[in-house]
């Protein structure tokens, strides 16, 4: 019973760890998957079903979030949820017959492109402007994201911000686009693992819950702080993280 409660504590501060800087600095689901295989020596494929489980709850939050605010953007939201939804359903079936070796380099390279991300990061245009982005660009960014999230467990916007960002979309409706995409990503890649056997709701859980208390008070504890040396120091952090998971597959 002891080893029980240590192991389901262990998941929370996972979990917990990830939702502050989420909350805090948008950034921080990418290193959930790093911390279950390598802290906490979790299978990758259950720790990938757990993570991408998990990020219902900062996607629901994220989306009343900026729908509140009037930033998301629905009518390009349709098409990119019309992408994402059947990619994620694919990149889940298809999941557990990727070697590790393959998902651990995966990850490995979208962590380093997060952290070179915040490293270049330059002040982008927040103006809450139209689109201009055609029905078809928006289906494939959405396949993009959704097959590539569903294989590295990530829930979403560490592939869609920069694919956003490249067809010059405001940084505002970028991140708004990006916290709605991790519901229809979390739904149809927890569908597809629970089918291949993969997901497990004692991790999963855990997570989810660490998630979104993490979430609630990192975005309390961030008003008034500047983020910028905070987030440079994730994103070193993040790179080490990604160094390492590449010398882990190449050794």
């Amino acid at each position: 019973m002891e080893i029980l409660s240590i192991d389901l504590l262990s998941y929370l501060a996972c979990g917990l760890l990830s939702g502050l800087l989420i909350g805090a600095i948008g950034i921080g689901g990418v290193i959930l998957v790093p911390l279950l295989v390598f802290a906490l020596e979790i299978d990758i494929y259950q720790s990938i079903a757990a993570s991408i489980f998990a990020f219902l709850v900062s996607g629901l939050v994220g989306t009343l979030i900026y729908a509140k605010r009037k930033i998301i953007s629905w009518r390009e939201i349709k098409f990119i949820w019309i992408g994402a939804a059947p990619s994620t359903l694919c990149g889940s079936l298809l999941l557990s017959s990727v070697s590790k070796e393959m998902l651990t380099l995966l990850i490995a390279l979208l962590t380093l492109a997060s952290a070179a991300r915040e490293f270049l990061h330059q002040q982008t245009n927040s103006d809450n402007h139209a689109i201009v982005i055609g029905k078809g660009k928006l289906i494939f960014i959405g396949s993009a994201t959704g097959f590539l999230s569903a294989l590295s467990g990530t829930g979403g916007p560490l592939v869609l911000i920069p694919l956003m960002l490249w067809f010059s979309v405001p940084i505002t409706i970028a991140i708004g686009l990006a916290q709605s995409i991790q519901l229809p990503i979390s739904i149809f890649a927890t569908i597809g693992n629970s089918w291949s056997g993969i997901l497990n709701l004692y991790i999963a859980i855990p997570l989810a819950t660490g998630i979104a208390f993490g979430t609630y008070c990192g975005g309390i504890w961030i008003k008034g702080i500047p983020t910028s040396q905070i987030k440079k120091g994730v994103a070193f952090i993040l790179a080490l993280i990604g160094i390492a998971m590449t010398i882990s597959v190449v050794i």
